[in-house]
C-alpha cells in the first residue's frame, strides 16, 4: 500500500473529514497576487508580513517535499437565536465558534497524523498549520483538491460547502500530489456580493479584508464609525455571505463531536460579558474560538451590540463604562449610548467631559456634544 494510501486511511480513523496533498513550489502565481492585495492596503493585517514565506514552503521547512492539507466540517443545522436567548441583551457567535476551538481539534489531528506518519517514514520531518502558518491555506487547498474558489474567496466542497475548517502540514516526504478540482467553479450567483453588508466582496474573487465584519470584529484597533450598525449584534465572525450561497445547500452534516454546541453558540449574555472577570472569561471562552481575541476586544463588541439594539433598556449596563480605565472602552461607549438615545447620550457625557483626561476620549467627547 502507498504511504499516500495509509495516510489517507488513517485520516479517516481520527475524524478528519477531507486530506490532500500538493507540492511545495515556490508559488510563483501567488507572490503576485498577494503584492497585489498588499499594495491596495487589503490583507486583513493577520497575515505572515513576509510575501517570500508566504510562497515558498522551504523558508519554513528546509527539506520540504510535500504539503499535506485536512479539513474538517462544522456544519450543522442552524438554529434560531431566538431559541437560545438568555437574557434581554445578547450577542451572536459565528458557526465557527459554536464548539471547541478549532484551532485546539485540528491542531490534534495534524499531531496524530504526524505520529502516525513518524511510524512509516524513516527520518520524517513536519511542521504544522491551524491559522498562524506563513502559508495560505486556501491556497494549498485548493491546489490540492479540497475544493474551488467561491467568488468570497472561501473554499467550497461539493460534499461539505464552504463550512470546513483547514489545517496544513509542510513535511519532508515525497507524495504524490492532487491536482485542482476540474470543472468544479462557482455557480456566480453573485449572492455573497449582493448580500455582503459591507461590500467587502468587491467582485467574483475579489475581497477587502478591512471592510469584512469578521475580520473587522477581531481587529483591536478601532471600528470605522460607517460600518459599526452593520455589526448588528455580532460579537465575533459574520456568516452572511456563507448562509446565501447555494453550493452550501444539501450538504453533509458534520459528525466531529468538538465542533457540537456549546452554551456559548449563538447567544453570549453582553451584560453578562461586560461583567465578566478573567477568570470566568477563561473558563467560559478559553476553549471557545472566539477566546483568541480576548476579553477588551469581545467587551467592545459587547457594547457595539449594546448600542445597535437602540434599546433604552441598555443605558444602565453602558452608563457604568463611561468611567471604564480602558480609554478605548470609553470611546466606543460614548458612540453606543448616542445610537441609542442622543438626547440622554448628551447628558451622561456632559456630566464626565471634566474629569476626562485623555485626549482621545475628550476628541470624541467634544465632537459629539458640538
Amino acid at each position: 500500500m502507498s504511504i499516500e494510501r495509509k495516510i489517507i486511511n488513517y485520516s479517516k480513523q481520527i475524524g478528519i473529514d477531507l486530506i490532500g496533498f500538493t507540492d511545495v513550489g515556490p508559488f510563483r502565481d501567488l507572490k503576485w497576487i498577494l503584492m497585489d492585495r498588499k499594495k491596495e492596503g487589503k490583507l486583513s493585517g493577520f497575515e505572515e508580513k513576509d510575501i517570500v514565506l508566504r510562497v515558498d514552503p522551504k523558508k519554513t521547512l528546509q527539506s520540504a517535499k510535500s504539503i499535506i492539507v485536512i479539513a474538517m466540517s462544522y456544519y450543522i443545522d442552524e438554529r434560531k437565536p431566538q431559541d437560545n436567548k438568555k437574557s434581554q441583551f445578547y450577542g451572536r457567535l459565528a458557526r465557527i465558534a459554536w464548539g471547541k476551538d478549532y484551532h485546539t481539534v485540528l491542531m490534534d489531528k495534524l499531531e496524530k497524523l504526524a505520529g502516525f506518519i513518524a511510524g512509516e517514514y524513516d527520518g520524517f520531518e513536519y511542521r504544522s498549520f491551524v491559522d498562524t502558518g506563513p502559508l495560505v491555506d486556501r491556497y494549498l487547498a485548493n491546489r490540492a483538491g479540497i475544493g474551488f474558489y467561491g467568488y468570497n474567496s472561501t473554499i467550497i466542497n461539493e460534499d461539505f460547502g464552504s463550512w470546513i475548517f483547514l489545517g496544513y502540514m509542510i513535511t519532508n516526504i515525497p507524495l504524490k500530489k492532487d491536482e485542482p478540482l476540474k470543472n468544479r467553479n462557482c455557480l456566480g450567483c453573485n449572492l455573497c456580493i449582493e448580500h455582503c453588508p459591507t461590500s467587502a466582496i468587491e467582485g467574483p474573487y475579489k475581497f477587502d479584508a478591512n471592510r469584512c465584519l469578521s475580520n473587522v470584529l477581531q481587529q483591536k484597533k478601532p471600528i470605522p464609525k460607517e460600518i459599526l450598525p452593520f455589526i448588528e449584534d455580532r460579537i465575533y465572525g459574520c456568516d452572511i455571505c456563507q448562509d446565501v450561497c447555494p453550493h452550501n445547500m444539501d450538504i453533509k452534516k458534520m459528525t466531529a463531536k468538538e465542533f457540537m454546541p456549546t452554551e456559548l453558540s449563538h447567544g453570549v449574555d453582553l451584560v453578562q460579558l461586560l461583567r465578566i472577570s478573567n477568570k470566568e472569561f477563561d473558563s467560559l471562552f478559553g476553549e471557545n474560538a472566539s477566546g483568541w481575541i480576548g476579553k477588551k476586544t469581545l467587551q467592545r463588541n459587547a457594547v457595539i451590540a449594546l448600542g445597535n439594539s437602540k434599546d433604552k433598556d441598555a443605558i444602565p449596563y453602558l452608563k457604568p463604562l463611561l468611567r471604564d480605565i480602558r480609554p478605548d472602552i470609553r470611546k466606543i461607549t460614548i458612540w453606543a449610548l448616542y445610537n441609542i438615545d442622543p438626547g440622554i447620550a448628551a447628558e451622561l457625557v456632559f456630566a464626565i467631559r471634566d474629569r476626562e483626561e485623555d485626549e482621545d476620549v475628550l476628541e470624541i467627547i467634544d465632537e459629539y456634544l458640538s
